[in-house]
């Protein structure tokens, strides 16, 4: 089962026809250092750039007729105490605690469980188009497999026992798949219907986890399912392809079905629970042997060629040497995604953050007189101020450009970003040139358009053709600009670029400096709670 909030969040956003790729999207939320909190939930979708509210409204008729369609709700009832994803319908709300679990709650027993807190979205079209390219490419290869393996079968006129039983067999493979990707602690919509649902008769966990799940402390049964159900796929490749005969196939569905029947035994009267999905490989077992009746069998098992025997025993090594290579690499993967949450998680922590800042040395960034790119909230109260000490030329700066870009992004409104030129103050050298024309378009044109040509400068265009682009200053009044920074500079031992200083004090070295994204909700809220207690001061004084 997903864990808390990764299900509902990920449905909330389906629902909204908000796209995004679910590993990523689920990866920032369990790294996120408050995570499973409220402050978690809004934190991931703020990272993605989603607009998001979290609110305590009055507990009302009135309130729920202006809420959206779809939105969390945290609710406390006497067997549940947490969010669910709350869907409307005409007499009341549809809720769901996860993939599988849901009830339908009439609006007066809505309004005794719920608590007035909600987080709501936007509810409109938005896709995170590099991301979600990734995740539809997997999915579109999860598809096409099979049908390309069908499509060879058809082509090649297999009879309707050969297509049935090379169909099974990619069905059987693709449930040990879910086997092993439940071994491994990942999650999918089909494993969230055969394993979410554990009681005292059912459970995935206690056989698969159990000692008969192992053969010889070595292989676990999944791993012999894959290569079992693989090495079938390929032998019906091979043998329909080459028309050679297939009957050793046709002898080891028959050997197979021993195993089913020790499966059963095991975990009737061992574990006394039943794991769903080892039933339904069971079932395609007992499926492809149910198809064998269709055959002479007597005929059948005395004629093996040496070609067909060769060809499948090809199959079951080979299947067995590709699953050797990959299952490790999985495992491992899977344990590194685990170790990088946490890394995740810990870097991310706000208290280690302000100790390693706090450490800085507070720097005047106020420099009078001059006219600088000041971006997002332009006034000289805002809670936050960021300046981002560039040149044009710098290559370095293209990340630190993008930073600027995303928190603008988040927080427009609570942040005042100040780009400080540290360029040549021999005013014919090209990162002068682009630093003034950047200045002048500022401070003539508009922010938007003064933040198009920064982004050209900062992605891939060639200095030469920014220029063209662009053009040159026609006033000379910002060389004073530019001649006042690069003494600041020097005067603050600000000698390479780039470099960004956070109210003041100067980014810390042990984090990348995009990794400030992560900390930008925290220091606004930090300020925000300073200026509070600030005010309340004040007050008890006057």
């Amino acid at each position: 089962m997903e864990k808390p909030h990764v299900s509902l969040l990920k449905l909330l956003l389906k629902k909204s026809n908000v796209k995004v790729n679910e590993d990523e999207f689920e990866f920032q939320l369990l790294s996120h250092p408050s995570y499973p909190s409220l402050h978690s939930i809004t934190g991931v979708l703020d990272h993605f750039s989603i607009k998001n509210y979290a609110l305590e409204i009055p507990k009302s008729f009135e309130a729920l007729a202006l809420l959206p369609s779809n939105f969390l709700a945290f609710i406390k009832t006497d067997d549940y105490s947490g969010f669910v994803l709350a869907s409307k319908q005409e007499f009341g709300f549809q809720l769901f605690f996860d993939d599988s679990k849901k009830q339908v709650m009439l609006f007066n027993n809505f309004l005794d469980a719920w608590t007035g807190v909600i987080v709501i979205i936007e509810d409109e079209v938005q896709e995170i188009k590099h991301d979600v390219k990734k995740a539809r490419f997997s999915n579109v290869i999860f598809y096409i497999v099979p049908i390309v393996l069908l499509a060879i079968s058809f082509y090649y006129k297999a009879t309707l026992f050969q297509t049935t039983h090379l169909l099974l067999s990619i069905i059987g493979a693709v449930i040990c798949i879910l086997i092993v990707q439940h071994e491994m602690g990942l999650h999918s919509v089909i494993l969230e219907k055969f394993c979410s649902q554990e009681n005292k008769r059912t459970s995935c966990d206690a056989v698969l986890n159990s000692k008969g799940a192992t053969l010889f402390k070595v292989f676990k049964f999944s791993d012999i399912g894959i290569i079992y159900f693989a090495s079938l796929i390929f032998s019906w490749i091979l043998v329909t392809i080459s028309k050679t005969s297939f009957n050793p196939i046709v002898l080891i569905t028959g050997l197979a079905i021993p195993f089913t029947f020790f499966s059963i035994f095991y975990q009737y009267k061992v574990v006394k629970k039943w794991c769903l999905l080892c039933l339904s490989v069971v079932l395609v077992l007992w499926l492809q042997a149910t198809s064998l009746l269709f055959l002479d069998l007597n005929k059948t098992v005395l004629s093996l060629s040496v070609e067909s025997l060769t060809l499948t025993a090809f199959s079951f090594f080979a299947s067995f040497a590709l699953w050797q290579f990959i299952s490790p690499r999985l495992k491992k993967e899977q344990e590194l995604r685990t170790l990088k949450i946490d890394h995740f998680k810990f870097k991310r922590n706000f208290n280690i953050f302000k100790s390693l800042i706090a450490r800085t040395e507070k720097i005047n960034t106020t420099i009078e007189n001059i006219h600088e790119l000041v971006l997002g909230n332009t006034s000289n109260n805002s809670p936050i101020e960021i300046v981002v000490i560039t040149n044009p030329l710098c290559g370095f700066c293209k990340e630190a450009h993008k930073l600027v870009e995303n928190l603008l992004l988040r927080a427009d409104y609570n942040i005042r970003i100040i780009i400080r030129f540290n360029v040549s103050t021999d005013f014919n050298s090209t990162d002068t040139k682009i630093a003034m024309r950047l200045i002048e378009i500022y401070s003539k044109e508009s922010e938007q358009k003064c933040l198009e040509a920064l982004h050209d400068i900062y992605s891939n265009y060639n200095p030469t053709d920014w220029l063209q682009k662009w053009g040159e200053a026609l006033e000379i009044r910002n060389t004073h600009t530019i001649v006042k920074a690069k003494e600041w500079c020097k005067q603050n031992n600000i000698n390479f670029t780039p470099e960004i200083l956070v109210n003041g004090k100067s980014f810390p070295s042990e984090y990348n400096r995009t990794d400030l994204i992560f900390f930008i909700d925290d220091l606004i809220d930090e300020q925000a709670e300073k200026i509070e207690v600030e005010l309340i001061n004040q007050e008890i004084e006057n």
